[in-house]
């Protein structure tokens, strides 16, 4: 069962949920099939904008998000490097790094081994992970 708060008059009229019938948050039609047990239930409202009404996973809510400083990156590339070796992460759903703080901002299903970020961004180059 989802746990859901009804946040405005959009969510009332589409059954007490976004209404995409994709994500299991109670909107839709009755006959549609529920989320996988690997996708996240959606307890988001009908504006919602994490893709569940295109028919993906809602990764509105739920998981983690872990915050780390990379040493070490100079350029553009570098953050593209480590965003897509974070990103390859199994589990891990977002990536966020930003060049000037150094900051890798990690959203994920369930908590990552801090050893396996580590991995990752060494993997991307000579870059050190706090």
């Amino acid at each position: 069962m989802v746990d859901l708060t009804i946040k405005d008059a959009k969510a009332a009229a589409n059954g007490g949920g976004c209404g995409c019938g994709n994500c299991g948050c109670g909107g839709g039609s009755a006959a549609e099939a529920a989320p996988a047990a690997s996708e996240k239930t959606c307890n988001c409202g009908p504006d919602c904008t994490c893709g569940c009404q295109e028919g993906k996973p809602c990764t509105c809510g739920g998981g983690t998000t872990a915050q780390y400083t990379v040493s070490g990156m100079t350029c553009g590339h570098c953050v593209s490097a480590v965003t897509e070796e974070v990103s390859a992460i199994p589990g891990v759903t977002g990536v966020d790094v930003d060049l000037d703080s150094g900051s890798l901002k990690v959203t994920s299903d369930a908590p990552v081994d801090f050893d396996r970020i580590v991995e990752a961004v060494a993997e991307a180059g000579d870059y050190t992970v706090s």
